[in-house]
Order: structure tokens, then sequence, then C-alpha cells
């Protein structure tokens, strides 16, 4: 929450117009600081009436703008035409004390909400995107934030559960806003909380720092029905508790007692609302408002309001900033704009201590990683005689970067590898529990993104590297259901069927029918892999290598010989189709061919010691003894720099795992 809340806070003050352009950000000024006349500015969104008529055609001179009492320079007034992302709101929950209510068949609900969003839909423009969210139990993403047109048919809400009324005002609320736009949210609700894991006043806290324009609908004609029906069945039924729960929820509402007053928690969602210049709706006399007759009176009113654009001057950039807009001129106009914005105190400077040349304790570590040490942390870590111990330490300690915790979820990874690649079951154990931990943490409360793709992309590369196919196959399953399709998890359960096989002669000492049985999972997954770029030459080469080692050589060499496989853009792969190319040559007694390949693999890896055992044995065999002692000889006294390819086969994609760790921080900073 509080990383959020400064990416909002910036993002009122980053300077917008300014930094485009520039293509960077400035660097954070000392506590206390002025605001930069050239890079800081505020964009306040107002609405001028006369009578309740919106009033238009004023200028720059016509309007007066204070920043905590002192007055600003207003650098442009312009009509608030930009397109705008709009967040529906929808509470589907339940009644808490009403056992015996009716329920409400789910298609009828989804129904309702259906017909509902799209009745706001037909109001926006080409240009405009909606999100749509439900309150339930949990709070629901039914469509993300895309185009109206875009917009798909609802397949499924969870309803008539509890109401996380106040964690979804805040998912809705946090969300980030592009410069050339503006962010309206909607919600409408039936009054009530009872299991949101934060307050109203959070809610508040948020709203003040957010920049978007909130409305609250009470639908309190809803909660009015439910709370009889529930007085009903207790006085004149005897049913005074919950038989659908063992537990009664407790309850926070918005309005209670006579009247239908506001409660604390209303008044709060109200300061909230008026905050960002929306306000909370409850039913009039004769009126009861509606999500659709809220946004449209709100979105009429956005259309005709103003945007003032300014350079604060004058005050200390930290701190609440209470804005007071007026147009003097005409005193009977009645005028409204967001009452301020607020901006944190930055962290203290502080000299962090220097970077252990061996780092292997939990702090020296974290400050490595830090400081972007990361050949020095690999080192370290390969060093550290309780593995096991050492991610207890950290889990014990918490997120080093409380702002920051993707950054935490990179360092688990890493944190984790000692104990992934152990060869004490126990240990083992603790580095799966903390990739488990971290596989809940990573989730984006909206929808799967490109870090938690990246970080799961990472984990199972690694445990690829440590053949471990059973905990390979269970994070691939996991990742496939936060990414169906992603063909690299895809990749991995394959990688993982094959490795169930044993290095070698299929089976490793598996019985023949368990042997067979892995044997065709594994060829079935890299066959359904081909048609798949991403993945698709390995998973040939993969397959191919397979095909050889049950005796199926013809196979195996049709796929050796793709074309697309033997100009693969990966060198390793290349090598590796040569040198398997070459041993199915060996089986099918063709010499010349074979002795090709070998040589072909050294060109793209020399001093390969694979290729190079190969080609001696191909030449001795073929009688030209010279050679194959020549290449004996070289073996086993010259020294090489290259990898061969070969001994990381069985590792599966671990090969690429520093590439995938690189990209991965650099997303997790």
């Amino acid at each position: 929450m509080t990383a959020r809340l400064a990416i909002i806070t910036a993002g009122l003050v980053a300077g917008a117009a300014a930094l485009a352009g520039q293509g960077q950000r400035p660097s954070p000024p000392a506590p206390g600081q002025t605001f930069r006349s050239s890079t800081d500015v505020v964009m306040v969104d107002v609405s001028v009436r006369d009578s309740g008529r919106p009033v238009t055609g004023l200028t720059v001179a016509d309007f007066v703008l204070t920043d905590n009492g002192v007055r600003q320079q207003i650098e442009s007034v312009e009509a608030a035409a930009v397109p705008i992302d709009v967040t529906l709101v929808m509470d589907v929950s339940g009644n808490p004390r009403g056992p015996w209510a009716p329920r409400i068949p789910p298609a009828k609900t989804l129904a309702a909400v259906e017909a509902e969003a799209r009745q706001v839909t037909t109001l926006l423009r080409p240009d405009d995107r909606v999100r749509l969210l439900a309150i339930d139990t949990y709070m629901q993403q039914l469509w993300p934030l895309q185009p109206v047109a875009a917009a798909p048919a609802i397949r499924r809400v969870e309803s008539n559960g509890l109401a996380a009324l106040y964690d979804t005002l805040a998912v809705a609320l946090l969300q980030p806003v592009e410069p050339a736009r503006r962010h309206v949210v909607v919600a409408r609700t039936k009054g009530r909380d009872t299991i949101s894991a934060i307050s109203a006043a959070a809610v508040r806290a948020m709203a003040e720092r957010s920049d978007a324009l909130f409305h609250l609908v009470i639908m309190e004609q809803v909660a009015a029905e439910e709370a009889m029906l529930s007085s009903f069945q207790c006085t004149y039924m005897g049913l005074c508790w919950p038989t659908r729960r063992p537990w009664v929820p407790f309850q926070r509402r918005l309005i209670g007692g006579p009247g239908q007053v506001l409660s604390a928690d209303g008044l709060a969602l109200s300061a909230a609302a008026q905050s960002t210049r929306g306000d909370l709706h409850q039913t009039g006399l004769l009126i009861a408002p509606s999500l659709v007759s809220t946004f449209t009176k709100a979105f009429d009113d956005f259309r005709s309001s103003y945007v003032l654009r300014y350079t604060p001057r004058g005050e200390a950039r930290t701190g609440w900033h209470a804005i007071s807009v007026t147009v003097p001129k005409f005193s009977k106009y009645t005028v409204r704009a967001r009452t301020g914005y607020g901006i944190d105190d930055p962290a203290p400077a502080r000299t962090p201590p220097p970077v252990a040349a061996n780092p292997r304790t939990l702090a020296e570590l974290t400050n490595a990683f830090e400081h972007h040490a990361y050949q020095a942390m690999a080192t370290g870590l390969r060093q550290v005689v309780d593995p096991a111990r050492l991610i207890r330490e950290f889990v014990e300690a918490g997120n080093p970067w409380p702002s920051a915790p993707r950054r935490e979820a990179t360092f688990a990874i890493e944190l984790a590898e000692p104990a992934v690649f152990s060869l004490r079951a126990p240990t083992r154990e603790e580095g799966d529990r903390l990739l488990d931990r971290f596989s809940r943490l990573i989730r984006h409360p909206l929808e799967p993104d490109e870090f938690e793709r990246a970080w799961y992309y990472a984990v199972l590369t690694q445990l690829q590297g440590a053949l471990r196919p059973a905990a390979t196959e269970a994070f691939a399953d996991r990742a496939l259901a936060r990414f169906p399709g992603e063909p690299r998890f895809l990749f991995a359960k394959a990688v993982a069927a094959d490795q169930r096989l044993g290095v070698g002669t299929p089976g490793g000492g598996l019985p023949r029918t368990t042997m067979l049985s892995a044997a065709d999972a594994a060829r079935a997954q890299f066959e359904a892999l081909l048609t798949r770029p991403e993945v698709a030459d390995e998973a040939r080469l993969r397959l191919a290598r397979l095909l050889q080692r049950l005796g199926r050589t013809s196979e195996a060499l049709a796929h050796l010989t793709e074309d697309r496989l033997k100009n693969a853009p990966d060198p390793v792969l290349r090598f590796l189709q040569r040198l398997f190319l070459g041993h199915a040559l060996v089986t099918l007694n063709r010499p010349d061919e074979t002795i090709d390949a070998f040589r072909s693999a050294l060109s793209i890896v020399p001093g390969s010691h694979s290729a190079q055992v190969a080609l001696m044995n191909t030449l001795l065999s073929r009688g030209d003894r010279d050679e194959a002692e020549a290449i004996a000889e070289r073996v086993q006294t010259e020294r090489t720099t290259n990898l061969d390819p070969w001994w990381m086969y069985w590792q599966g994609q671990y090969r690429l795992y520093p590439q995938v760790i690189a990209h991965l921080r650099g997303l997790g900073q």
C-alpha cells in the first residue's frame, strides 16, 4: 500500500507534460525543498456551475487558485475533453444475516451486472476505456481496462458472499493513470463491509492521494429490504443465527439509525469522494440514485469541467497541500475542485555498508543485492553451509525493501537456489516452501502481469537445472493456471517428463511399463510444442534425442535434418543438432557423414570434449589412428574456456538462467 500511495502521489505532481518530452525523472529533493519551477506541474479538475448549469468559456484570468494559502500563477486552463478511464464497481455480495433469504440465481446476477455495465458503456466515447470490478468475498475483475468497443461478455460472477467493499475500492482508487487521460471511479454498494483487511479511513487516505474522480452510490433500498427480511425471520420464525456460516461476520456499516444517517465509516467515505471532486449519493425524498444515473451526471459534469495547470511556488514541496479554487468575478458560481494532494517526505539519505567480498550472511547478501553485486552474491551463496537456516532468517526478518515487494520476490529466487540444488531433502523442502510462498505473494490483485510471468520462468529454469522433475511439474502447473498455454511453461513440463526417464538409457532402471509411459508422455509434449515458435527449435531437438534413445533413429534423423533446426539462432542448439546428428549417423553406419557432423559441431564450440571424443572414436573405428591419438592428446592437455553445451543438456533451459534472472531483476527494481 505504501508503495502504491507513493506512486500515485508522484503521479499528481511529477510534471507529466514536461517529463514526457524529456523521457527522464528528476532526482528527489531534500526534505523541505521548494518546488522546481521547470518540472513540477499540478493539474486540477474544476467544475463551475451557475444554478446547476455548467459554465463554459472561462479563462486563466477568471480563476484564483491557492496552494496552502499561497496564490499560484495558473499556466493554462483547458476544457476537459481528454479521454477517460472508467472503473465501475458493483456490489454483488449477500446478506450475512439472511440465511433463509431466497438466493438469487447466479445467471440472474450476471445478467443484471452485464446490463448495467452496458448501459454505462453506451455513454462513453470511442477513445474512452472501461474496467469492471465486483464486490464479493474477494474483489473480482470482470473486465480488465480496455477500449469500450472491446468489452467482452461477462462469463462468470461470484455472488452472495461477504462484502470486501473497502478492499475493492482501494484497488479501484490505486490504479495508475496515464498523464493524457483522466480516471473516473463509480461504485455502488449495499452499505456494509464484512471482510476487508483495511478501514474506511484508509480508503479516504488513498482517495485524497489518488488521481481519480470518485463517486459512491449507497443502495439503501436493497439494504433496507435485506435487513427487514432478516428481522422478520428472527422475530417470527426464530431464525436468528446464520445456518450457512458457523459465525456472524462483523459488519462495518455506512448508514444506520433513524433517517439512514451516515455512520463514521460513511462519513469517511463521503469525505473520500468529496476530496476527489466526487460525492457520496444517498436516496432522496423520492429519488433513489443508481450507478448509471450517477455516472451519467458525473460524466456530463466532467465533460463540462476545466483542467487548471500550475507550477507550485513559495511552498515546501513535501507534506499535505490544500487547494482552493474560486472565481471571484462571479461570486454566485459554485466551484468544485479536489481539496488537495500530498507528497511524502523522501527517505533520509544513508551511507550503505560496503559490499562484502564474500557475502554469506543475510545482511551481507541483502547488501550485495542492493548494490547489484550479483557475482559476489552468487559466489557467497555457493559457500553457504546451511541454506535452510538462511531462508528461515529471511522469512522471519521480513521484506528488506518494504516499498519494493518485487525486489524481494526476485531476491527470494536467488536465495532459494542453494537449497533447491541441495542433496539433503529437508533443505530442498525449505527452498520449495520459500518459492511456494512467493508464488502467492507476487500475484497482481487484478490480473497476471509480466513480472509474475518472468518470476515463474526464472523458478522453472532453476528447477530444471536442479534435475527436480516433480518440483518442476508442480510449479509449471501452477504457472500454467495463471498463464494458460504459455509455451515456455509447457516446455518446462516436457523437460521434466524427459528427466523422469533418467540420464543415458531411457528408464534408468525403471520398470519397462513405467518407462514406456514416461517416454510417451515426454514425446507427446515435445510434439505439441513443434508449432510454438518460442520453443519449437529446442522441442524438436529434444524430441529427436528422445527418439534416438528409444532406438527410433530414422525418425530422429528426420527431425535433426530440418533446415530450421540446423540454422537455429541459438549456437547451443546448432551445436547439439550436429552432435546428435553425428550419433544418429553412427547408428546408421555412415562414417563420412558422421565425421562431418562432429567437425561441424567443433566449428561452433571449439574445444568441446563431447564432440572431440565422439570424433576421436569415429576416426579410430575407421582406422585413422594418428588423428584419433592427436585428438586424445589434445583433450587431455588443452584448456578451453568454452563450456561444453552437452554437459548442461539434461538441465533443460538452465543455461538461460543468468539472462532470465537478469531480466527479472530489471522488472523488480
